[in-house]
């Protein structure tokens, strides 16, 4: 069933929750500022009709004093409002970002497969930014408009009704005229955010591969396809744009017949001496101050289109649901854990197969090598084991439980896995040994780095744990990030590792210096060794051959060696690694 986009004031109220204090005041400051606007021509034109009647200098003196401190305390007001009005709206906005990340990260790797990081970057954020204006502004600024306009209107009734009666009807056909095609941009306002971000998901792809863009001649290319999607952007923006501005052009059109005729009637009026030039004056000055809250409205009807659009596409983001259900059970025994596969089929795309039947066991505390060629499955074998993706048949047990009834926190604080590719963040050394957990003290870091050979490098950091890291300033040596990146997980007491190519970084002579620490930390888990070097397998229990997903070869590794017609024996024999890659 596809996603409803259907928005209802439940979804958005629960974000303004939080700040509804912050939105009384709002809404109050805006109630004074709106009563202030109100005064100021009614002061001016009482110094009107008092200074063509020769009033009292005094008196005249007193309205001037009390016109500048109406306007001085008006402006102090709008610089409140338009402060408070931003921290309500970043508020609200930044709790939507966190509910879309937290959300995003739950996704399954299908999802993230699809999708850019760059696209989700302007799902996360650039979506909501056009909300910001509708959440700081939007009901409050209503509000206080719709407030201004009966008290124009209502004050207009008690000096004239015609022209009261004008103004009225201008403002109705004005209002319902927007309310009539407030609409028509959210369309085009949701297909100019989608363009905008294929062109973000665009460069961050081709930023990320740079080094292959360069060294492939593919600037030219790329710089075409970059012109391509601005010209979309382009498009896209033009159209909404237009479609948003139509409610401002046809009030615009409406304010100017209602006021030439209201000011054709103000005239007159004055001209028959039936009102004073005061109060031509304060008619003048209403039927323009009529126009700012109709022009707010209008405005506010413009960043609700970009508003409902980031809206429908939030809500529609938050609507997928991981294919990944999260378990109930969260306990799993003490110590290194059993792992079995029992008849495990498993695809990315439907109408392919990467694994055939896998079956297996390992006892706790066993030590398994995985041997194929590119392509074989293994590293299928690991994600299934994180549960990354969701296996089409068969059952994946790890301490005799099925992994599919497990908490995902649950299996995450059981299962450790190295990979190739070591990801920095920023902040300091330690945050990024201990991916931000406080409570792995430092002494707990130092003993396990000192066992992987990595404390004689952080040793020479200029702060030691403290020294800041930052994706693009902070560079690591193969053997450095793949020491790394075993001080994470190891840091954790996992009781099941999978170690993906640990050695593929390293040099002979780094590799040797780490057989010995990762011997030693593994020796209280169960490990998985994926391994292109076949001295990576020494010092393993069993080894599982994989060969276009099916299971050629699996027993003991002493055994399988010493079998002459053994595929994983032939390897030694031959010492033939590149049948493993």
């Amino acid at each position: 069933m596809p996603p409803s986009t259907n928005l209802s004031m439940s979804w958005f109220i629960q974000y303004l929750r939080p700040v509804k204090w912050r939105m009384l005041a709002l809404f109050l400051l805006l109630l004074a500022a709106t009563a202030m606007q109100l005064v100021q021509p009614i002061i001016v034109e009482r110094f009107i009709d008092m200074a063509i009647a020769q009033g009292a200098l005094n008196v005249l003196l007193s309205l001037a004093g009390v016109y500048l401190a109406v306007a001085v305390a008006n402006q102090l007001v709008t610089v409140t409002v338009d402060y408070l009005g931003n921290d309500v709206a970043w508020r609200s906005t930044n709790r939507i970002r966190s509910s879309l990340l937290r959300h995003c990260l739950r996704l399954d790797m299908r999802f993230h497969n699809l999708k850019t990081p760059g696209e989700m970057i302007e799902r996360i954020d650039g979506d909501v930014i056009h909300m910001s204006n509708f959440f700081a502004n939007f009901i409050v600024q209503i509000a206080a408009s719709a407030i201004l306009l009966i008290g124009i209107l209502g004050y207009m009734f008690m000096i004239n009704w015609p022209i009261a009666l004008t103004m009225t009807v201008f403002t109705l056909l004005a209002i319902g005229v927007m309310l009539a095609i407030r609409n028509v941009g959210v369309a085009s306002s949701q297909a100019e955010r989608q363009a905008s971000a294929e062109l973000f998901g665009l460069i961050e792809e081709r930023i990320a591969g740079i080094e292959d863009v360069q060294a492939n001649g593919g600037v030219p290319r790329l710089m075409n396809r970059y012109h391509r999607a601005m010209r979309a952007v382009f498009r896209s923006g033009r159209r909404a744009w237009m479609h948003r501005v139509t409610p401002w052009n046809t009030t615009v059109a409406l304010y100017t017949l209602a006021v030439t005729a209201v000011m054709l009637m103000g005239v007159r009026l004055y001209m028959n001496d039936e009102i004073t030039l005061g109060t031509l004056f304060l008619i003048y000055q209403y039927t323009s101050m009529l126009n700012d809250p109709i022009e707010q409205i209008g405005d506010r009807m413009q960043d609700f289109q970009k508003a409902k659009s980031g809206m429908r596409r939030s809500r529609e983001l938050l609507s997928l649901r991981s294919e990944i259900a999260d378990g109930a059970d969260d306990t799993l025994p003490d110590g290194p854990l059993g792992v079995s596969f029992e008849n495990v089929d498993f695809g990315y795309n439907e109408d392919k197969q990467v694994l055939h039947g896998i079956s297996f066991e390992l006892r706790p505390g066993e030590r398994l090598g995985l041997v194929g060629r590119t392509g074989s499955g293994k590293s299928s074998i690991s994600r299934l084991l994180l549960r990354l993706y969701n296996i089409n048949g068969g059952t994946i047990r790890i301490g005799g439980k099925d992994i599919r009834s497990l908490r995902m926190e649950t299996l995450y604080g059981k299962v450790g896995m190295v990979t190739q590719d070591v990801q920095l963040f920023d902040g300091s050394l330690r945050d990024n040994l201990t991916l931000f957990n406080p409570e792995l003290t430092d002494e707990m870091i130092l003993e396990t780095t000192g066992r992987l050979g990595l404390k004689q490098w952080i040793d020479a950091m200029p702060e030691g744990l403290d020294t800041p890291i930052s994706t693009g300033g902070t560079s690591l040596s193969a053997g450095e990030a793949q020491l790394f990146a075993l001080t994470r997980v190891f840091l954790t007491k996992p009781s099941l590792v999978i170690l993906d190519e640990p050695s593929s970084r390293l040099d002979a002579a780094t590799e040797a210096a780490l057989q010995s620490a990762v011997d030693q930390l593994l020796s209280e888990c169960t490990g998985i060794v994926i391994a292109h070097r076949l001295s990576t397998l020494d010092s393993v229990d069993k080894i599982l051959v994989l060969q276009g997903g099916h299971v050629v070869e699996f027993g003991a590794r002493e055994e399988l060696a010493k079998r002459p017609d053994s595929h994983y024996g032939r390897l030694l024999r031959t010492n033939n690694q590149e049948e493993l890659a």
